[in-house]
């Protein structure tokens, strides 16, 4: 008699009941696998979250969902998975068979589980000494809690074998046999780099066996009701990466195909092993410190914060560790300090591409310089930027890139901070020269070491006038400054004297957009003039000066290099910065960034500085009267003046 067929799944749902809050933040992906919703106002079908079982057993119409088997080291329900395993009444739900290509590329970027192992493996201990049988701690493992009972079982059934339990995630210590044949590795670790040095590899389930499958090496798989069966490389591919799995984009959340995941996965495992030893984090405010965390995070441990140079190198000597220091935040005494001791120590400050809304409205930077040489605003020693502009060969891939991503900033007409007014309504005089004056925080540390002759705003804008007697001279005043939030402001009648009107609260771009020339000390907006094609003159030595794209007025600005617009934007956009994509939390390319700064800036409030009325208020009084006591606090850990 033929056997019966198995009876249908059930039909899913409507809706399911969100049970978990890893579930709820999950909401957008799992209805996107589904079609069905996730709600908390009616009653339904339960859904869960089983972070250690992807297919339990069992008829019930419950949705099981579980993280996939492609993850970024940046993954959490918080910043959204890039894999998904999901399951409905005991049986895998969606996904599809693994395409062509899909081995080659996962054997090829050697992939597994969250990927916060360092690459490669160095066997300072030697455990592996003795060629030893690797115990691989899978993922799905160690969150079911069968990590002790797969050990256990490994003992017995291999008497005469000596074990090292180890996993891209790391081997749980509680509850492991003791057994003088055992040695665990607690830290995660590469697999990939512990394959051949085993001399058999044990895995607890066939779809575990992939990865070795995917290395060219056999894998044994422990039953417990067929004691140790050899397992093939047909069919674990399919197991590990087939129905049940569903792939997102790790920034935007969006479904997309597996093998395109990978090649995402693989970039965001790159920036996270480029901190290649735990970060010391120095003089980071509270309110900077996610941002920081994420673009500091690597596979030593989430970064370390203090603001003492003393604690900073006692904390980077006890973690084998490098120190961050925010630039203007930085105690005089603590590049000294790192240098004694023998660590590496940086600088660290807002990128070129920063945010919709300004620093000094304490909204956090979506890019970050990290400089192990000085910092790009102070001249007067030479930074990574001014190097790697003067040292690097531009391959034309990179320059076209630049090229390309210029043209797209200028196109969404994004700048650094993205706020003021648009200037459609200002009636600007045709016919004549129109030069823009950009106003800066005069205690800037970009102002005070980077503009040895031309050191304030009134005296920006009598040079510039002196320069264009007969041009119709636009005054800025810098976004901070208007706010209220710092120094800088010139009286009204002041300015007038010089300028023929002043442009407070328009936005940078739509002013580029209608002037011929800028004339600034070390202004940022010079830059913005340049990608856009305009005239720039700086009366102090900006980054962006000595290359021959500006009229250089300051002394000592030539740097010995002549360098085109697009090797500029290069070194200055896509070498010098890191990016952070401020929604996901996750490292990002500035291309993307792009996307995120304009749909911010369409949500932002439409007012000269993308701020409400209430949060400014209350910004003011904090500079008015909290930012004082911090300035004196600051000098006693000896950190000079600065921005």
């Amino acid at each position: 008699m033929a056997d019966a067929p198995p009876p249908a799944a059930p039909a899913l749902p409507s809706s399911f009941l969100p049970l978990s809050r890893p579930l709820r933040r999950l909401r957008a992906e799992v209805e996107a696998c589904t079609g069905a919703s996730l709600r908390l106002d009616r009653p339904g079908a339960p859904a869960l979250w089983t972070p250690g079982a992807a297919f339990p057993a069992g008829r019930s119409t419950a949705l099981r969902v579980a993280p996939g088997p492609l993850l970024s080291p940046y993954d959490s329900p918080v910043t959204g998975f890039t894999s998904l395993r999901l399951s409905h009444a005991g049986r895998p739900l969606g996904g599809e068979a693994p395409r062509p290509g899909l081995a080659l590329s996962l054997s090829g970027a050697r992939l597994n589980g969250f990927n916060r192992f360092p690459g490669g493996f160095s066997d300072a201990q030697g455990v592996f000494a003795a060629r030893p049988s690797l115990a691989l701690i899978d993922p799905d493992l160690a969150a079911a809690g069968r990590v002790p009972a797969f050990l256990a079982r490994l003992l017995r059934a291999f008497p005469d074998e000596r074990f090292v339990a180890a996993g891209p995630d790391g081997c749980p210590a509680a509850g492991l046999p003791r057994d003088s044949r055992l040695v665990m590795i607690a830290a995660p670790v590469d697999p990939f780099a512990l394959f051949p040095l085993a001399a058999r590899i044990h895995v607890a389930s066939t779809a575990a066996a992939c990865e070795a499958h995917l290395s060219g090496l056999p894998a044994f798989v422990t039953d417990p009701a067929l004691g140790p069966v050899p397992m093939e490389a047909e069919g674990s591919l399919a197991l590990r990466y087939g129905a049940g799995v569903h792939a997102f984009d790790p920034w935007t959340r969006r479904p997309i195909p597996l093998i395109e995941a990978v090649e995402r996965v693989a970039w965001l495992r790159a920036r996270f092993r480029g901190n290649g030893r735990r970060v010391v984090l120095v003089g980071v405010s509270g309110w900077k410190r996610e941002a920081l965390d994420a673009f500091a995070d690597g596979p030593n441990g989430r970064p370390l914060h203090t603001m003492e140079a003393d604690a900073a190198v006692a904390l980077a000597q006890a973690h084998d560790g490098a120190v961050w220091a925010w630039a203007t935040r930085c105690p005089e005494a603590l590049p000294g300090l790192c240098a004694e001791a023998g660590l590496p120590f940086a600088r660290v400050e807002d990128g070129f591409l920063r945010s919709v809304g300004l620093g000094a409205s304490l909204k956090p930077g979506a890019s970050i310089v990290v400089d192990d040489r000085g910092i790009y605003y102070d001249p007067r020693v030479e930074s990574r930027l001014a190097h790697l502009l003067k040292e690097t060969d531009f391959p034309p891939e990179l320059t076209e890139r630049a090229a390309a991503l210029r043209a797209a900033i200028v196109a969404r007409r994004l700048s650094k901070y993205n706020v003021g007014l648009a200037a459609g309504g200002a009636d600007f005089p045709e016919g004549r020269r129109i030069v823009l004056v950009p106003g800066q925080v005069e205690d800037d540390a970009s102002v005070l070491t980077g503009s040895p002759e031309v050191r304030g705003n009134l005296a920006l804008l009598k040079a510039a006038r002196a320069r264009n007697p007969d041009a119709v001279l636009l005054y800025k005043p810098h976004p901070d400054v208007e706010a209220g939030f710092r120094q800088g402001a010139i009286p009204e009648a002041e300015a007038l004297r010089f300028a023929d009107r002043i442009v407070a609260g328009l936005s940078i771009v739509d002013l580029l957009d209608r002037v011929h020339h800028v004339e600034t000390m070390t202004s940022l907006a010079g830059f913005e003039a340049l990608i856009r094609g305009l005239t720039v003159a700086t009366h102090g030595r900006p980054f962006y000066a000595g290359w021959g794209l500006t009229e250089d007025l300051a002394p000592g600005t030539d740097r010995g290099r002549r360098l085109a617009l697009d090797e500029l934007v290069a070194g200055a956009l896509l070498l010098y910065p890191l990016y952070l994509d401020p929604v996901a939390m996750k490292p990002c390319t500035p291309e993307h960034l792009l996307d995120r700064l304009a749909e911010a800036r369409a949500d932002a409030p439409a007012n000269a500085l993308a701020l409400k009325a209430l949060p400014h208020a209350v910004m003011r009084a904090r500079y008015a009267l909290l930012n004082p006591i911090l300035r004196r606090l600051r000098a006693r850990r000896g950190v000079g003046p600065g921005r």
